[in-house]
């Protein structure tokens, strides 16, 4: 089933800690609880993240001029525009933004339950890929572009998302060439 999310259609809610606001894209069944979740937040301040116990999380830089995460005791990371970087839900994270407010997206999932993998697909030449996920999930962040899943050809408008829930044993996901693309990719495989 291939399901095409509009952006007007994700939900705002209130981070877990309280500083600010994500719009969740899609997520897992639980009203408090979720096994997995993709969000896109607009970041305005420097501050800590929220607190993830027994999760995962990669997070992407979509607009703005970066952040520098310190991350526990580790060396601090600078996260540019495109940039992907995964690290623990529970981990000690202060986010400090380069110049002004960014917007990122999120994805938080159990890796006990699931393997993720999270990656950006961009420009103009035609990619196609082979996907045997549970879910895929196709974000768009740039301006609209076409996307074919199992020969059905979809117009994904800017910051909208393409959801693909697996019904054959592998999943074909093609961009077409000559059409400017700037998506990420993300996929779910239930362990």
């Amino acid at each position: 089933m291939i399901e095409l999310i509009r952006a007007d259609q994700y939900t705002k809610m209130l981070w877990k800690n309280g500083a600010g606001f994500t719009l969740e894209i899609a997520r897992s069944q639980g009203e408090i609880e979720f096994d997995w979740r993709i969000s896109m937040a607009d970041v305005t301040t420097s501050g800590s993240f929220s607190l993830f116990p027994h999760k995962q999380r990669i997070i992407s830089v979509l607009d703005g001029q970066g952040m520098i995460l310190h991350v526990d005791d580790l060396p601090a990371k600078t996260l540019n525009q495109g940039d992907i970087f995964a690290f623990h839900g529970e981990s000690q994270v202060q986010s400090e933004l380069v110049d002004g407010a960014i917007r990122d997206l999120n994805l938080i999932y159990d890796s006990a339950k699931f393997h993720a993998r999270f990656q950006r697909v961009n420009g103009t030449e035609a990619q196609t890929f082979l996907s045997s996920a549970d879910l895929i999930f196709i974000f768009n962040s740039g301006s609209d572009t076409e996307v074919v899943i199992e020969n059905k050809v979809f117009l994904l408008a800017a910051y909208g998302t393409l959801k693909s829930e697996k019904t054959t044993t592998i999943t074909s996901v093609h961009f077409p060439q000559n059409r400017a693309k700037n998506c990420y990719v993300i996929e779910l495989i239930q362990r």
